[in-house]
């Protein structure tokens, strides 16, 4: 039997489904592993909830789904507030703090040791936390990178105000330009003020909050181990976080999972180990249930194609949408392009596309509905411009049976090893010619599963971690 600590910034079963994709899977996999019998499993998250009653950061064990299968906690009022972004304007506090590692040592000697620590986000904690290796040289430490906040605090490794790929950093220079308004003075106040909603009921006692709103503000304002705020930083706190984070990774993590090939290839570039890194695809629900054979061959006229996601400058949306407007008219009148896109502007959409035969959309989507809009499709689209690690969409689209045109940039084009499924990321003309080609030829779109690698389902994924965690 093995022990098993495994750390996010949000508890796996939160009611508000707040963490994105990556708490997605780690409930499915806290799903699984709670119908095994044979291994003792942890579950810790810090960061996100703040308690205006207590001064200065405690544990305390949590309800979940999976009692008493698997042992859940939280630190509450963390110095490292998560989500990463929010403290983008205070990386000293970062860099600085030993609260998070005093507190994990703690849990560790009350409720250890661990087989492995496996964490899913250095977010809620800092990067300090991994010195634990110190105190617990036989506990195997591993971190999944899921997203680039080890090497951009924020996530995306993708500069906003050029709108492409932080290829250069230009040691720090380039983050004060992704400088965004300071936010986590703002997010304790409305932490505390969530806290006590929670706590009350708020929905019961609606007059309460204006008044608790103002105590969260004034309590915020007493704590004075908040307030060491980041204003004004130089260049040289970036570099330092970065170049850190890196030689802290090397130091202390026995092993660096990487989601995809690329997101592996972009660690190397900036320092980690290549010896610690594999590639470790994640396990999703949608591939247990993935169809066999494709979309290819069906009988849809006009030729269809699908975005799905949101309408972001990172996703491609724009890019796509700026391509498709130059495509040939004579092409693009037999063609339908269907748009799953939550909030979308459909103006801007249908104005952009007013070449094509018809243009479908949807106002965002849910799994259960996914398939019978995939059934309209021969081709959907993966047109990222920033080095997504690996998009649920890509995942999404292939496991209803329906091939993918991918970017270069990012890990979706790793589930398919033919080229033909692959632009170079940010080119329209190659994009074009790629779809082109599809267009003229619907049947090469067989090859892309003759080139498919197969999708990662939950049971295969556990099964490679815990080879992973014995090795």
């Amino acid at each position: 039997m093995a022990k098993i600590l495994y750390y996010n910034w949000v508890q796996f079963d939160n009611k508000k489904n707040t963490g994105g994709g990556v708490n997605v899977y780690l409930k499915n996999l806290m799903n699984k592993l709670a119908q095994q019998d044979e291994h003792d499993i942890y579950f810790l998250s810090s960061g996100w909830k703040y308690n205006p009653l207590k001064q200065g950061p405690y544990i305390r064990k949590t309800q979940n789904i999976h009692q008493p299968k698997i042992k859940s906690f939280e630190i509450i009022n963390s110095p490292i507030m998560a989500p990463a972004f929010v403290i983008f304007n205070s990386l000293t506090r970062y860099l600085n703090d030993d609260i998070t590692e005093k507190l994990f040592i703690e849990f560790i000697k009350e409720n250890g040791p661990f087989d492995v620590i496996h964490i899913n986000n250095i977010e809620g904690i800092s990067i300090n936390v991994l010195k634990i290796k110190e105190h617990f040289p036989n506990t195997k430490i591993i971190l999944s990178i899921h997203n680039y906040q080890p090497i951009c605090p924020l996530n995306q490794y993708f500069q906003n105000h050029n709108n492409c790929i932080c290829n250069d950093y230009k040691e720090g220079e380039e983050c004060l330009k992704c400088l965004i308004s300071s936010i986590d003075k703002k997010e304790y106040v409305r932490r505390y003020r969530n806290y006590l909603f929670d706590l009350i009921n708020i929905e019961k006692f609606p007059f309460l909050k204006v008044p608790l709103k103002a105590y969260s503000k004034l309590f915020m304002y007493k704590n004075k181990q908040y307030l060491d705020f980041n204003k004004g930083a130089d260049s040289s706190v970036y570099k330092k976080y970065r170049e850190y984070n890196v030689s802290m990774i090397n130091k202390y993590a026995d092993l660096v999972l990487a989601v995809s090939d690329r997101v592996g290839e972009i660690l190397i570039e900036n320092g980690i180990n290549p010896n610690i890194i594999k590639t470790s695809y994640i396990g999703t629900k949608i591939a247990e249930n993935q169809v066999k054979g494709n979309n290819s061959n069906k009988q849809t006229n006009p030729f269809t194609i699908a975005y799905i996601g949101y309408e972001r400058i990172d996703k491609g949306y724009f890019f796509l949408l700026d391509a498709l407007e130059k495509l040939d008219k004579n092409i693009a009148k037999q063609m339908n392009v269907l748009l799953a896109v939550r909030n979308i502007n459909k103006k801007f959409a249908q104005n952009k596309l007013k070449n094509f035969n018809k243009v479908i959309i949807y106002n965002g989507y849910n799994h259960k509905e996914l398939p019978k809009i995939m059934a309209q499709v021969n081709l959907g689209i993966v047109p990222v411009i920033w080095e997504d690690n690996l998009p649920q969409v890509a995942i999404e689209m292939v496991a209803c049976g329906v091939p993918i045109l991918c970017s270069s940039f990012g890990g979706a084009s790793e589930l398919c090893k033919s080229e033909l499924f692959k632009y170079k990321g940010g080119d329209q003309q190659d994009f074009l010619e790629h779809l082109i080609k599809f267009i003229n030829s619907p049947s090469t779109l067989n090859d892309y599963w003759n080139n498919h690698i197969g999708l990662t389902t939950m049971d295969k994924h556990i099964e490679e971690l815990f080879k992973f965690y014995e090795s």
